[in-house]
């Protein structure tokens, strides 16, 4: 999941600005926002806004999946295996 941070040295308008930035991003069908958080900043008295956004995935388009499926038919019998060497033991050349 990716992750936006929008920060600003005024904390008002860093929460306006994410939450327009939300409102955005939640009309879109392509992305899910989750986890919204708000951190002070330590140093200017601003604030930091994170925000997690999961890209979702284009639904397969009709005709256009990329499966693959086999089938193992029951009345077809199953081809017969040669062996490079007929059996027995190693007997004597030549005897």
């Amino acid at each position: 999941m990716a992750s936006l941070r929008i920060m600003d040295s005024d904390p008002g308008k860093a929460r306006r600005t994410a939450e327009a930035v939300q409102r955005a991003l939640e009309a879109s069908g392509e992305v899910v926002v989750g986890n919204v958080s708000v951190v002070p900043n330590r140093r200017d008295g601003g604030a930091r806004v994170f925000m997690e956004v999961l890209l979702l995935e284009a639904p397969a388009e009709p005709g256009n999946d990329d499966q693959e499926v086999t089938v193992e038919r029951a009345d077809r019998p199953r081809p017969r295996t040669r062996r490079a060497l007929p059996r027995g033991g190693r007997g004597e050349v030549g005897a």
